[in-house]
C-alpha cells in the first residue's frame, strides 16, 4: 500500500532537520522519480520479512545508520591533512567544521607533477536501489595518485562525476567551487558537493561539450581552493559508451542487476522498534526520495497515516546544553507552521547511557491539524585523545499524523521512549583510539 499523506510529510519535520544538518547531495540522486510506496514490512532477522513491491521504489537510504540509535556513535576522527597532489581534505567530528582553509588569492594552486595514470581498466556496472530496480550505472577507475575517478549515469541521462579522496575526512554537505579543465581547451567552473567525507560530486548535466572532451581529451585537470590534481583520460571513450549502454539495458530491463545490499531499515533499528511494539510497521524506502525532503535517515509507516522517521544530527559543542538544543529544534518546527503552533515537551531524563526529552507539538493551519510526537535522545562521550571535540549526536525519533490518528502516533513514541530508558541503563563505553597504521 503506497503512503499518500503529502500534507503530513511537507512541513513540520524537514523545517527540523534543515536546522540542525547539513544536507550532502547524494551523488547522481537528481532523478526525478515519483513519492515511493512503503515496503511490506521490516527488515530484520527472525521477525517479519518483507515482499518485494512489484516494480516498486528502492527499500534502502544514503548515508550510514542513525548514529546512537543502532550502536554507538562512530568515533571522531582526526584531522586528515590534504594529499599534496589531491583536493584538500576537510574534518569531520562532532559538529561539521568549515571548510580547509584555502590558499590567498593571490597565490595561485600548485601544480601537479604529473597527471595520475589508470592503474587498471576502467569497471562500468549497474547499481540498485535496495528494493533491486535499477538505479543508475557507475564507470570507475583507481590512479596511481591514490584517487579515484567515477563516473555516474542515472536513467534520465544526466551525468555526474565523484572524486574520490581515499582517507579524507570532508563535512558531508559542504559545497565548494571547482575548476575543470581538458588539456586545456574546455574550461568550466562548476559547483561540487561533499557528498560523503572522502568523496566530491560534481555535476556535468548535459554539457556535451565537456561529456565528448573526457572521451576525446587528453588530460583532465581539477581544481579546488588550493589543491589541483590531473588525470590521464586514458580508457574514458570506452567507459563513457560502455556507461551509456548500461544505462539503456538498465532503463529496457535487459540488464542483469546485482543484488541489493542496503536494507531498508538497519537490522538494530528495526529491533528497536519490535521491541517498542511496532513489529507491525512497514519500512518505508526513501532513496528515491530527494535529500532534501527525506523524512529522516529512516523512515517506517504505522497503519495508513501515521509516519515515523529518526534523524541523527552531529552536534558540536557550541550548539550548548540539551535544553537549549531541543528549543532550538523546537523553534525551527515553530516556523514552518503557517498557523497555530502549539509544542508540548516534557522535561529532560537523564539515564546512565543519555538523556531524554518526549512529547509532542501540534500545528493547525485552517482547520488541518498535523501532530507530532517527538523522543529526543542526546548522546555524549567525554572527548578522548586526539579528538577536538566531545562526541554529541542528537537523535529524534518521530511519529507524524493527522489529529484523528494522535493516539497512535503517541503510543508510538511512548513504545521508543520505554525501550531508550531501558537500553540506557548502562553507561556507553567510549570508542578506543584507532592504532596508528604502520609505515610501509
Amino acid at each position: 500500500m503506497s503512503f499518500s499523506a503529502p500534507h503530513v510529510l511537507r512541513h513540520l519535520l524537514l523545517a527540523g532537520a534543515a536546522a540542525l544538518c547539513v544536507t550532502g547531495g547524494a551523488a547522481a540522486q537528481s532523478n526525478s522519480q515519483q513519492q515511493p510506496a512503503a515496503g511490506s514490512g521490516l527488515i530484520l532477522p527472525g521477525a517479519v520479512q518483507p515482499q518485494q513491491p512489484q516494480g516498486g521504489p528502492a527499500a534502502g537510504t544514503i548515508g550510514g545508520p542513525a548514529a546512537g540509535t543502532i550502536g554507538q556513535p562512530q568515533q571522531q576522527q582526526p584531522q586528515a591533512r590534504p594529499a599534496a597532489q589531491g583536493p584538500a581534505a576537510g574534518t569531520v567530528g562532532a559538529a561539521a567544521q568549515g571548510a580547509p582553509t584555502a590558499r590567498p588569492a593571490a597565490v595561485a594552486p600548485p601544480k601537479p607533477a604529473k597527471p595520475g595514470v589508470p592503474k587498471g581498466e576502467w569497471q562500468v556496472g549497474p547499481q540498485v536501489f535496495s528494493d533491486g530496480t535499477f538505479k543508475m550505472c557507475g564507470a570507475s577507475v583507481e590512479y596511481d595518485n591514490n584517487l579515484h575517478l567515477i563516473l555516474l549515469r542515472n536513467p534520465a541521462d544526466r551525468t555526474q562525476m565523484v572524486l574520490g579522496i581515499p582517507g579524507a575526512q570532508m563535512p558531508t554537505g559542504q559545497r565548494a567551487p571547482i575548476k575543470m579543465s581538458i588539456d586545456g581547451k574546455i574550461n568550466r567552473e562548476v559547483a561540487a558537493v561533499v557528498s560523503q567525507p572522502n568523496a566530491l560530486a560534481i555535476g556535468l548535466g548535459d554539457d556535451a561539450e565537456l561529456l565528448k572532451g573526457l572521451t576525446t581529451g587528453s588530460v583532465l585537470t581539477i581544481e579546488v581552493p588550493g589543491d589541483t590534481a590531473s588525470f590521464q583520460l586514458k580508457g574514458t571513450t570506452k567507459a563513457m559508451n560502455d556507461l551509456t549502454a548500461c544505462v539503456k539495458g538498465g532503463k529496457d530491463g535487459t540488464l542483469k542487476l546485482p543484488a541489493p545490499t542496503e536494507p531498508a531499515i538497519a537490522p538494530t533499528l528495526a529491533k528497536l522498534l519490535v521491541d517498542a511494539g511496532l513489529s507491525s510497521a512497514r519500512a518505508i524506502p526513501i532513496d528515491k526520495i530527494p535529500p532534501q525532503q527525506r523524512p529522516g535517515d529512516y523512515a517506517w509507516q504505522i497503519g495508513d497515516k501515521v509516519l515515523g522517521a529518526v534523524r541523527s544530527f552531529p552536534m558540536g559543542e557550541a550548539a550548548g546544553d540539551f535544553t537549549k538544543v531541543g528549543d532550538t529544534y523546537m523553534e525551527q518546527l515553530k516556523k514552518s507552521c503557517e498557523g497555530t503552533y502549539t509544542p508540548a515537551m516534557g522535561a529532560i531524563e537523564k539515564v546512565p547511557a543519555y538523556q531524554l526529552r518526549s512529547g509532542s507539538v501540534s500545528c493547525d493551519s485552517n482547520g488541518n491539524k498535523i501532530h507530532v510526537a517527538i523522543v529526543m535522545q542526546l548522546i555524549e562521550l567525554p572527548k578522548q585523545a586526539g579528538q577536538e571535540q566531545a562526541i554529541r549526536v542528537l537523535n529524534v525519533f518521530s511519529h507524524e499524523a493527522t489529529d484523528a490518528e494522535k493516539a497512535q502516533a503517541d503510543s508510538a513514541s511512548a513504545g521508543i521512549l520505554k525501550v531508550l530508558k531501558e537500553k540506557g541503563k548502562e553507561p556507553l563505553t567510549a570508542p578506543q583510539a584507532a592504532p596508528a597504521a604502520k609505515a610501509n
